[in-house]
């Protein structure tokens, strides 16, 4: 299972600190760092950016792996705990707090390599709004820049009613959270409530709703050519399965900025 929108500015998450604890980073970073660091190949001299960081687990992750990384996001919030987490594992990462939209206007360089996921990406609301974000994306990579974005595979998840994706389970100082998100498709945007309960000696219960654009995979590769970028492949998974429309549970496009 993959995390079903990082960026706080979307109102997928209203605190950092809960959207840290419902999800299983051990698990979660074993099964993305890998991918990202043989897509993105060696370390260069440019880094990195890590687009809709959150609470940058990933960036640090990246950067202990041996890449300059650059964090991004919307959240003020997101960014402060991102700076918590970098500090503890005395690592450095620049981060950038800006909306997709205004990425190329507040970054000062050029990447090797630029990655979306958490499925971020349909966090940014609307068919325009992703638009203008792979058009940043590509515009802040060099030529011959990788871009790998993972969004969920929202056309296997229209045919299912309800929509239900979980239990994600994680365990924060002793304490066991399980966490379910129920996705309702019309009208669009989706509209996602999350749901976290944990026992701390009683039953209790967090809810909170959130909504993403269900970016599908037509209109995925539209984007991604208007924006000047080469798709190399599509994945299904982490595993990089092929993508399949009825089966996969990711859609994650990997491109090469022409």
């Amino acid at each position: 299972m993959d995390d079903s929108g990082r960026s706080a500015s979307s109102g997928m998450f209203d605190s950092a600190e809960w959207y840290d604890a419902g999800v299983n980073w051990d698990a979660r970073l074993e099964r993305e760092i890998p991918v990202l660091c043989d897509v993105m190949g060696p370390p260069g001299d440019l880094g990195l950016l890590d687009a809709g960081c959150g609470t940058g687990r990933q960036a640090v992750a990246m950067v202990r792996a041996g890449y300059r990384v650059t964090g991004q996001d919307a959240s003020d919030e997101m960014l402060r705990v991102a700076s918590e987490h970098a500090a503890a594992a005395g690592v450095h990462v620049p981060w950038v707090g800006c909306r997709f939209e205004s990425l190329h206007d507040s970054v000062t360089h050029f990447f090797d390599g630029v990655y979306c996921i958490g499925n971020s990406l349909a966090a940014a609301g609307s068919a325009d709004a992703i638009g203008e974000a792979v058009r940043n994306f590509a515009a802040v990579l060099r030529p011959g820049g990788r871009l790998l974005v993972q969004v969920v595979n929202f056309t296997r998840m229209r045919q299912e009613s309800p929509c239900v994706r979980g239990p994600r389970v994680s365990r924060v100082g002793g304490t066991e959270y399980i966490s379910f998100r129920v996705f309702r498709f019309e009208p669009e945007p989706a509209e996602v409530v999350n749901i976290t309960a944990w026992n701390d000696g009683q039953w209790r219960q967090r809810s909170h709703t959130g909504r993403l654009y269900p970016l599908e995979f037509d209109e995925f590769e539209r984007v991604l050519a208007d924006a000047g970028m080469r798709v190399d492949a599509w994945y299904g998974d982490y595993q990089r399965s092929p993508f399949d429309r009825a089966r996969s549970d990711d859609l994650i496009a990997v491109a090469t900025r022409a």
